[in-house]
């Protein structure tokens, strides 16, 4: 039986542009035992996920100070006590790397493009067609040392909550007395206007004068989405607005799916929600500044990208690179983008 081993460890959209890594495994290898390494930010998109055999969750927090590189050696342990025999690392950075050969699988298949020498962790390396340009293909491309080919990738995005959060998500619905979306005039857009990188976050004024349009123009309800310490961020677009919004709960990672679920439509930038929706079905207008949507996008049909007129950055670093690329992008082709969406 085969033992395979994914390493993609976060963030949720990454997580997410790897799910089709998993069903397509799961569909050629019926019989094998297949983990997946990943952070605990990124971990509600994986669990109950009835294609993975083990969750194998590195806790971030845990790594810090004197004991973090204790718990780091016992965390590899484990790894290598799973005897995994092939270690795909789609991640692609150096500690996946050092990740996938501690395990100790004997196939160890990593990206030809050099990034903090990953490469000499691999001993299968893929250089990805140039057709396959997001990150959905890309990824899939690492089967390709397995025998899979593009005929049999499984373009599936599974995600996963219970009943409490259903019913929870029920109750907020009601009490805002929400409709269920069978007209655009009983329909919920929501707007996401935080991002883990500030560059990629659009004006909350932009936002409310977008969202004041939906109202006044199709009779929308307006959802303002929040995720951890940006709720001040969902209060400035609520006051900026000349309309009515509600403000969205307190949710995690679970309960915000079974939200965005509900939505008849999403805008936001290049942040998790934004794959988030586009997993589960739900149209987005997809704001796009500093970041590529050919490779990073919402992967499907039923997306709209609105593009800043300044080119993509071609060099990241996590800190902030200014925020020029998101203030190029008017309101006037969000809300055309969104009223087509509202259409569809």
């Amino acid at each position: 039986m085969k033992r395979i081993l994914i390493i993609k460890l976060g963030a949720i959209g990454d997580v997410i542009h790897t799910l089709p890594v998993l069903e397509t495994l799961r569909g050629c290898f019926p019989q094998a035992y297949i983990g997946w390494a990943v952070e605990e930010a990124a971990a509600p998109i994986l669990e109950g996920n009835p294609a993975l055999n083990e969750l194998i969750l590195l806790e971030r927090k845990k790594l810090r100070g004197p004991s973090g590189l204790a718990y780091f050696r016992r965390w590899l342990q484990t790894l290598r006590e799973r005897r995994f025999d092939t270690a795909l690392d789609p991640h692609n950075l150096f500690k996946s790397g050092l990740m996938a050969y501690a395990s100790g699988a004997s196939l160890r298949v990593g990206f030809r493009k050099l990034r903090e020498g990953n490469f000499i962790f691999m001993n299968r390396w893929v250089k990805p067609a140039a057709r396959h340009r997001h990150a959905v293909e890309k990824y899939l491309s690492l089967l390709e040392p397995l025998g899979i080919q593009g005929t049999q990738w499984v373009l599936r995005f599974p995600l996963v909550w219970d009943r409490l959060d259903e019913d929870r998500i029920d109750r907020f619905w009601a009490l805002q007395e929400f409709g269920r979306g069978d007209s655009r005039r009983d329909s919920v857009a929501a707007v996401n206007p935080g991002a883990s990188w500030p560059s990629k976050r659009w004006m909350p004024d932009r936002y409310a004068r977008a969202a004041d349009r939906l109202v006044k123009e199709q009779g929308t309800r307006i959802l303002i989405l929040w995720g951890p310490g940006e709720r001040p961020l969902a209060e400035s677009v609520a006051r900026a607005m000349s309309e009515k919004s509600v403000i969205a709960p307190e949710t995690d990672l679970k309960q915000l799916m079974a939200l965005i679920k509900r939505c008849r439509l999403l805008i936001t930038g290049d942040t998790g929600p934004l794959h988030i929706s586009a997993a589960l079905g739900v149209p987005t207008v997809a704001l796009f500044g500093p970041s590529d949507p050919a490779r990073n996008g919402p992967y499907g049909q039923d997306h709209a990208i609105v593009r800043s007129s300044i080119p993509s950055a071609t060099h990241w670093q996590r800190k902030e690179i200014g925020d020029h690329w998101m203030k190029a992008i008017p309101v006037e082709p969000v809300v055309e983008a969104a009223i087509k969406q509202l259409g569809m």
